[in-house]
Parts: C-alpha cells; sequence; structure tokens
C-alpha cells in the first residue's frame, strides 16, 4: 500500500470513531450492541469503497 493510500486509511479511521463518539451522544437510549452494529454496518461499508478504489488503481 502506498503511503498515501495508508494515510487515507488513517483519516476514514479518525471520522468514523468521531461518528461513534457522535453516535453515543446523540442516541444515549441506543443499547451498546445496536451502536456497535450501525458502527460495523459503516465500516464496512467504508472498507468495501476503499478495497474497490484499491483494486482499481492497481489494475489501472
Amino acid at each position: 500500500m502506498s503511503r498515501e493510500q495508508l494515510l487515507e486509511l488513517e483519516d476514514v479511521k479518525r471520522s468514523l470513531l468521531v461518528q461513534a463518539y457522535r453516535m453515543k451522544q446523540e442516541h444515549p437510549h441506543m443499547s451498546p450492541v445496536g451502536i456497535e452494529m450501525e458502527m460495523y454496518s459503516a465500516l464496512m461499508a467504508e472498507v468495501k469503497e476503499i478495497t474497490t478504489r484499491i483494486q482499481m488503481s492497481a489494475e489501472a
């Protein structure tokens, strides 16, 4: 992986952590399992998108 791709992954990780914190603040009624499931879904969508972009750039 290139340095640029690693930095992009770090930015995504940082934004997901911020999103998780915000979600806990805005939705205190949700169970930890519900919040974790939402975050897992968001994380997997990001991973899929980044993986697709990396594969496309590797093929080019």
